[in-house]
């Protein structure tokens, strides 16, 4: 039980990772796009990456969803409750609801609802870097 614990925590952090990376690419791309595209080598690669995770980002977000409610059962199971993985948990579950909204909102709130969706990413980080700390 404790390996599978610790699977869907790992689990959890990569596909977070591959969704928080969306906006970093798209942060490179309107930055540096044009730089990495005169280079040969690097266009073909830039933009393969780049589709990959900006086509899968909500993909991404609902496999990390999923797989921090498994690893909350089953470390909850084992633990009970701990604070520091509760927080980034309900943080997980808020992120998911915003991405959705985001995705059906009209341009007036869309802005604002994106705004709060990075703004809780960051929380999220910080999150669950704490936990990972605390639980050594």
């Amino acid at each position: 039980m404790r390996e599978l614990g610790e699977f869907l925590g790992w689990f959890t952090v990569v596909f977070f990772s591959l969704s928080f990376l969306n906006p970093v690419v798209k942060y490179v791309q309107k930055t540096f796009g044009k730089t990495l595209l005169k280079k040969e080598a690097l266009k073909k690669p830039w933009q393969m990456f780049m589709k990959f995770i900006v086509k899968n980002h909500k993909l991404f977000g609902l496999i990390a969803a999923l797989g921090a409610v498994g690893h909350f059962l089953v470390q909850y199971s084992r633990w009970g409750f701990v604070l520091s993985g509760v927080v980034p948990a309900v943080l997980m579950l808020l992120q998911g609801a915003l991405g959705y909204l985001v995705s059906k909102a009209k341009k007036e709130t869309k802005k604002t609802l994106l705004l709060v969706h990075k703004i809780i990413a960051v929380l999220m980080v910080l999150a669950i870097g704490t936990h990972l700390i605390q639980m050594g």
